[in-house]
């Protein structure tokens, strides 16, 4: 929360902006996306549904992926049974998303209501944001995240490990076309930085009064 998956802050354990106008922040972070991936238009259309507690499971597992992935950043303990320690499931549920690409499972999101580093409440954070290798480079996680900010107006905080390059790399691009406040900050002895901005409520389309016809048809 795309390129390599980006690590954003869990709580106390070391592991792991935007403010445009509401009716055009998908778009403009759409438009964003296809400048730089020439691909996008071939890709089926990125969407994001909340996750049930019965998906509870499938989070878990791609969970397993992510961490995997961010060994490649930082170390992560391996349980006897083979699979990454992760404690922090049940208190990051509370904005479960599954990201998907057309109909395939290309991800997963993990939105709370207050930010870990800095107290702040309410604010959204986006406690775990990760994109599929096979996804990647091709503007999922952008077009993921404009989604999710679509759905949860108001402030946020996103926030990266100095030691999580790829993540610092996703998130440089994903804000670039946004005004945000960006920070370093420390936390649990480890440098992080800081991306706060405002999300806003897209606008409600009016609609046409039945008696207005377009420029098109009064010709």
């Amino acid at each position: 929360m795309p390129v390599h998956p980006p690590r954003t802050a869990s709580f106390p354990r070391k592991r792991e902006p935007l403010f445009a106008e509401p009716e055009n922040l998908a778009a403009l972070v759409a438009k964003q996306c296809c400048a730089h991936s020439p691909v996008m238009q071939d890709t089926p259309p990125v969407s994001v549904i909340p996750a049930s507690p019965d998906q509870k499971p499938v989070i878990a597992n791609l969970i397993q992926l992510y961490l995997h992935d961010m060994t490649e950043f930082m170390p992560f303990p391996v349980e006897p049974d083979g699979r990454f320690a992760y404690d922090f499931l049940d208190r990051f549920w509370r904005f479960p998303y599954l990201i998907m690409s057309g109909n395939e499972i290309a991800g997963f999101a993990l939105v709370i209501d207050q930010c870990p580093l800095t107290g702040r409440q309410p604010c959204f954070f986006m406690a775990e944001f990760f994109i599929l290798k096979a996804y990647r480079g091709r503007g999922t996680g952008r077009a993921a995240l404009a989604a999710i900010l679509a759905r949860h107006p108001g402030n946020w905080h996103i926030a990266t490990p100095r030691a999580n390059t790829a993540a610092h790399a996703f998130w440089h691009k994903a804000v670039a076309p946004l005004n945000a406040t960006t920070r370093d900050i420390q936390f649990e002895g480890d440098t992080w930085r800081l991306n706060a901005f405002i999300a806003r409520a897209p606008s409600p389309i009016s609609p046409r009064p039945s008696g207005e016809r377009s420029a098109r048809s009064a010709g």
